[in-house]
């Protein structure tokens, strides 16, 4: 080991101890690390950890220097936050102001406002700012309630605010606030206050023609937002009341174009009978990529290939160009016996990197590509990349293990880099096994082709292991960590799923079959093991068809059979591509195409594909 990396480990091992004394030491402490540890890339952190648990005036001189230094970094609002609410506490409103800086923090926002008009400002000239703050669809913070008052009181609110206050809170917000906003309006809107709430909670209380005194705009704008949802809940309530109230309430052109979008969705999803009437009715400007598929999937159902060619020819042309539609096309073609024309069109789609082109290459017997595309790297630029202080610190922070600090410090300075910087970036995060930031990178920067850092093998000997002992192969463990958590070993999403491979806790304890540390989830070894285990269970009660198993392992083994079709079988690519849940479909489709991308890696690549284009699939009750 070298002199400088011997220094680095000393360190890294002073920084923890440096971080905890600073916290709640004086700055004295501080002076003492800075002439222990030098230039260590990390030190403004335990510079940090005194100042933001010290924001007094006294240290005003050193905040304000540290600000300056270090804006735009993520060291910048850990700081001026508590400086600022420091401040506000203080009653400081010059300081305040003078050191305030554009936040998305309505409490900040807030005292900013405050302070300007103590210090002269009329609230008139602010009126605009404090709407913005005041009609939006939650509670606000206290420290607003009396810059709220003041504006209120100046006349300044008006009922047309609140109204507007009130759907917002109805229509996406919090329901919760909406009787507080009743009682500042006019006691004849109060009731349409009331109804907007009813309705939030309930929309089937669109039915009651109780509910609604009068057929004009205000109660279409309520009938249009319960439909939509309705639509959802209970398709057929929706679709007769919807009869009903068309041509009684003053529906807009676009409320009812979009009422007509909303069913078409949620009816076609669903499988339902009206779908395809609904879908028809959609207007020509509404018609996007969604919509399409639905409508395409309703007649792949009955694999009714008429239907599927007419459609797909009927489109503008940038929506016939995409990848789906001109491989649908061809399917169609394929089995209407214009088999020359098909076959082309399969083989120019053949010629792409996705699922698609996998397809379309395995059934037009073409070789799957690659197209795999390496990137030249500048080494000065490289070492320019490297030597920069926000990569310094990011990637001490990964020597660390404190990868949520790593990815903060480098996702703030990868704005600051040109797309060439970034692909060097790429390959400098590659050069440090930081898989998920190399692949991120690298098509931020444009590259797509270059597939050995958008595809690593990362955490190689673990997934050969593992996927050996579980029975399935090394690619699809791959293929589902990269999509799952991009090789981010501390991924954790907002259902709970965790690691490498996304365990649920409720999984990891059933796989167990005893009490067991969920905090385990982020070792790769416990994760991958668990995960190949989960997937060979799944495809092994699924009778083997893999694809099935990867919707299993997305969206749950009992919802895969629901979907499963039960009078007749259906192709295989048909069903993935009738999936119901879009986060499933788009799940299957990109796990298949990594997994290919994963075998052409490989000396001896198997055919994925050929299980998708040559297999069937029904309930077996």
């Amino acid at each position: 080991m070298s002199e400088q990396s011997e220094q680095l480990v000393q360190q890294r091992v002073w920084y923890v101890d440096a971080l905890r004394e600073a916290q709640s030491g004086s700055y004295a402490t501080v002076q003492k690390w800075r002439q222990k540890m030098g230039d260590y890339p990390l030190f403004p952190y335990v510079e940090l950890a005194y100042l933001k648990n010290h924001p007094y005036l006294s240290n005003k001189q050193k905040i304000r220097e540290f600000l300056n230094i270090y804006e735009g970094t993520p060291l910048e609002w850990p700081l001026r936050r508590p400086w600022l609410e420091y401040l506000a506490k203080k009653g400081d409103a010059i300081t305040f102001i003078n050191d305030f800086k554009a936040t998305s923090d309505a409490e900040l926002n807030c005292h900013n406002l405050s302070f300007q008009l103590k210090i002269g400002a009329r609230i008139k000239d602010i009126a605009d700012q404090i709407r913005t703050l005041w009609v939006v669809g939650k509670s606000q913070p206290k420290a607003c309630d009396a810059l709220f008052e003041k504006w209120a009181d100046n006349g300044l609110r008006t009922n047309e605010m609140i109204r507007e206050r009130v759907i917002k809170a109805a229509d996406g917000g919090s329901h919760t606030l909406i009787p507080y906003l009743t009682k500042l309006l006019p006691k004849e809107d109060r009731s349409w206050a009331k109804l907007w709430h009813r309705v939030r909670r309930n929309p089937a209380a669109i039915t009651k023609h109780k509910y609604f005194p009068r057929q004009d705009a205000d109660y279409a704008a309520i009938q249009f937002y319960g439909l939509k949802r309705l639509i959802w809940r209970d398709p057929d309530v929706a679709l007769s009341h919807f009869d009903k109230v068309s041509l009684q309430y003053p529906f807009t052109e676009e409320q009812l174009g979009q009422l007509s979008y909303r069913f078409a969705l949620a009816l076609a999803s669903k499988g339902h009978a009206e779908s395809k009437h609904w879908l028809s009715r959609v207007p020509a400007q509404l018609k996007d990529a969604k919509i399409v598929h639905w409508h395409l999937a309703t007649y792949l159902r009955e694999e009714n290939w008429i239907q599927v060619a007419s459609l797909i020819q009927s489109l503008p042309q940038n929506l016939q160009s995409l990848a789906i539609n001109r491989y649908w096309l061809a399917r169609a073609q394929e089995q209407l016996g214009i088999e020359v024309t098909a076959r082309q069109n399969m083989q120019e789609l053949a010629g792409m990197r996705h699922y698609y082109g996998f397809l379309a290459a395995a059934r037009s017997d073409y070789k799957y590509q690659l197209n795999h595309q390496s990137v030249e790297i500048d080494v000065a630029i490289q070492e320019k990349i490297s030597q920069a202080p926000a990569a310094r610190r990011a990637y001490e922070f990964l020597q660390l293990e404190q990868f949520v600090n790593a990815r903060r410090e480098w996702y703030q300075f990868k704005k600051t880099l040109t797309k060439t910087e970034l692909a060097n970036a790429a390959y400098l995060a590659h050069q440090w096994r930081w898989h998920d930031q190399a692949l991120r990178a690298i098509s931020q920067a444009g590259q797509n082709d270059e597939v050995a850092l958008r595809f690593p093998k990362a955490y190689e000997s673990i997934y050969q292991k593992f996927s050996k002992q579980a029975g399935i192969d090394f690619t699809l463990a791959l293929a589902i960590s990269r999509r799952e958590s991009t090789f981010m070993a501390d991924a954790h999403s907002s259902a709970g799923a965790r690691g490498l491979m996304q365990i649920m806790p409720a999984t990891a304890k059933t796989l167990e079959g005893r009490r067991f540390n969920t905090r385990r989830l982020y070792e790769p070894e416990t994760n991958v093991r668990m995960g190949t285990r989960y997937l060979s269970e799944l495809t092994e009660r699924l009778n083997g068809q893999v694809p099935l198993a990867i919707a299993s392992y997305n969206a749950g083994y009992s919802r895969v059979l629901r979907w499963l079709p039960q009078n007749k079988a259906l192709p295989l690519d048909i069903w993935i591509e009738t999936i119901p849940y879009h986060e499933t479909r788009e799940y299957v489709k990109a796990v298949l195409a990594y997994q290919q991308v994963y075998e052409m890696m490989n000396e001896q690549p198997k055919n994925i594909f050929s299980q998708v284009i040559n297999k069937k699939v029904i309930r077996a009750d």
